[in-house]
């Protein structure tokens, strides 16, 4: 097993370059007079939260399992996404256009939960968390396919090391292969649906604004969940000790507000680097809170991963 300080010292350093880049990048921005300070706290505050919401829903998904999680994650939204809605909104109509784009994005984001949810029931979260984290290299593959642009060498190495790290996630030699496979595949699918979503969500927020956005996914996001948990599972009961899985799902909504708000106000190259930062708060709390020991060659992958994530950024 390798030491979790010179682990610790790692994940430390990549953090810190990736945030002395993103610095980099914020200072000629505001220098040129075209970006504000608002995104900032915003996303500092949406890192925390999805980092923090990840080690508890390890927690939660151990107790109520993912059907549970996701109809939990359901009142949550009708609460937390329909009062923001019922208390910002706007009377101004946005045509069905920008409403089919937006019911686009919350499904594309609604089904990349179902999976990972499910990955999550079968693996580590200090795994699932990092390989789900990797989302963006996603939106780079869609970007050079559909979009004609190309590839930097740094993006190209990036995409090169975290297809290795995933391999190397995937080995655990003291599990059933089909196991192995089944939280792999679930993983894979869930980056593959949010790297697509990315670009989706992008494109609502900027044509209909965060709370419109999360009015919409109110609605929709029930709708999926709400019928998978009934036909996945239909048991529910919610205790004192489901604490865990209540913190976890209302993090993670109150962070995407503020992801979608810190969306709207700066850069999303630069803000969707720093929503990436959350893995480093999950790995680090994973293994205090939850005492989760990786294999070495999990640990080389987590470092690889992290290392893959910081190469997308700075490029």
């Amino acid at each position: 097993m390798l030491d979790f300080n010179f682990f610790y010292i790692v994940v430390r350093v990549l953090y810190h370059v990736i945030a002395c880049h993103a610095v980099n990048l914020f200072k000629a921005a505001t220098e040129s007079g075209s970006m504000s300070l608002t995104w900032i706290p915003l996303i500092t505050t949406t890192v925390f939260l999805f980092g923090i919401g990840q080690v508890f829903t390890k927690k939660g998904t151990t107790r109520l399992g993912s059907p549970g999680m996701l109809l939990l994650l359901s009142f949550n939204m009708l609460v937390i996404y329909g009062g923001t809605w019922l208390l910002f909104h706007e009377d101004t109509p946005i045509g069905l256009k920008n409403t089919a784009l937006c019911i686009t994005a919350a499904l594309l984001s609604a089904f990349g939960y179902i999976f990972f949810y499910e990955a999550v029931e079968r693996q580590k979260i200090s795994i699932v968390g990092v390989i789900t984290a990797a989302f963006p290299f996603v939106t780079v593959v869609l970007a050079v396919l559909f979009l004609k642009e190309d590839l930097a060498l740094l993006q190209i190495t990036a995409i090169i090391i975290i297809v290795t790290s995933v391999s190397l996630l995937s080995y655990t030699p003291g599990e059933q292969k089909t196991k192995n496979k089944t939280w792999l595949l679930f993983a894979i699918f869930c980056f593959t649906i949010w790297g697509i979503w990315s670009v989706v969500a992008k494109f609502a927020i900027d044509r209909t604004g965060p709370i419109t956005y999360a009015g919409v996914y109110a609605l929709v996001g029930p709708l999926i969940f709400i019928p998978y948990w009934y036909f996945r599972s239909g048991k529910f009961r919610l205790t004192r000790k489901d604490v865990d899985a209540e913190l976890s799902v209302s993090f993670f909504c109150i962070g995407s507000l503020f992801f979608y708000a810190a969306l709207e106000q700066g850069y999303a190259s630069l803000v969707t680097a720093f929503s990436n930062l959350y893995p480093f708060i999950t790995l680090l709390f994973a293994r205090i809170m939850l005492s989760e020991n990786l294999e070495k060659h999990h640990n080389l992958a987590v470092i690889l991963a992290l290392l893959g994530i910081l190469l997308l950024t700075i490029s």
